[in-house]
């Protein structure tokens, strides 16, 4: 990969997680208003789920980009 392209990933993983990370973000004043009588059934838990995956799979997606180009510096391979 090379430098330009390395720096065009990064930057798209981030966005990817900036992205995902904005969803649960909206989420949070719904889930924060729960009344503590809401009961699990009445909980969207797919749609908690749904936002949370994305995010987790973005994150690991930029933490396995950043572990790839370390370990390429650590090698002395191109970028």
């Amino acid at each position: 990969m090379s430098e330009e392209n390395a720096v065009l990933a990064l930057k798209n993983a981030w966005n990817g997680v900036i992205a995902a990370s904005a969803e649960v973000e909206k989420l949070a004043p719904a889930v924060a208003g729960l009344p503590s009588t809401t009961t699990v059934d009445a909980l969207d838990l797919a749609g908690y789920r749904r936002v949370t995956l994305a995010q987790s799979i973005a994150v690991n997606a930029l933490h396995g980009l950043l572990e790839e180009l370390q370990r390429k510096l650590e090698t002395g391979k191109q970028v």
